[in-house]
């Protein structure tokens, strides 16, 4: 059953509880944003689920994925797949044997971006050279603690940045913009402007996927989209 968990700004969040997860509210004392730990009871570990006024940031620590839902797009959203595990969504280019019309894989990929219809995100690739080193955070701020996975969360108030392990990496979010940064090796290797629609990438080549969303399910825009 549909209810209203909270607002955030403008915008009130419709919640759909229930099911077969475990879902808990972690009070942070965020004005910006509402935090929710969802994992399903089949599963090891789940999702650090991030309201914000203007969208939603999906931290999925069971799959290595990164997403953001605009709050005004009903279908659209995009997915930063970190850890590809499933073999089939590595597979970018098949090859056809002319001779005995098989098909072979190509290339394969190893980061990949599902864009949805709807967000028409601008992917940016930097050299790692241009990642900056990420600053240290200081000032007053708040921690809370959850389990499978073993997560402390750290919020820095004066910054307004919401910090969180994420496997041997880490996930940076800015509450106010809603802008968030994955540092590895103390080098912001991605940068996210969800309001501008930019992904930034420093020394990766990520591959994008471009969908269309129909009644009938979801397909790739283009068949050659790489």
């Amino acid at each position: 059953m549909k209810k209203i968990i909270a607002r955030v700004g403008k915008r009130e969040v419709i919640y759909l509880g229930g099911g077969e997860t475990i879902e808990k509210v972690i009070r942070m004392g965020i004005q910006e944003a509402i935090i929710v730990y969802k994992r399903d009871y089949k599963s090891d570990i789940g999702n650090l689920n991030i309201y914000l006024e203007n969208g939603d940031w999906i931290i999925g620590y069971e799959v290595r994925k990164l997403s953001y839902y605009p709050a005004e797009v009903v279908e659209g959203h995009i997915d930063i797949c970190l850890d590809i595990t499933d073999e089939s969504q590595k597979i970018i280019k098949w090859e056809k044997d002319e001779k005995t019309g098989e098909y072979s894989i190509k290339e394969k990929a190893d980061w990949l971006i599902k864009d949805w219809e709807g967000c028409g995100f601008k992917v940016i690739t930097h050299s790692i050279n241009e990642a900056e080193i990420a600053e240290e955070l200081i000032g007053q701020k708040i921690t809370r603690s959850i389990t499978k996975p073993n997560v402390t969360l750290e919020y820095y108030k004066n910054s307004k940045i919401l910090k969180s392990p994420f496997h041997e990496d880490e996930i940076r979010l800015n509450v106010e913009n809603e802008n968030l940064e994955y540092i590895r090796n103390n080098k912001k290797i991605i940068k996210v402007f969800p309001l501008n629609k930019e992904i930034h990438f420093y020394g990766i080549e990520p591959r994008v996927r471009k969908y269309i969303v129909t009644s009938q399910g979801a397909r790739l825009a283009n068949q050659n989209t790489n």
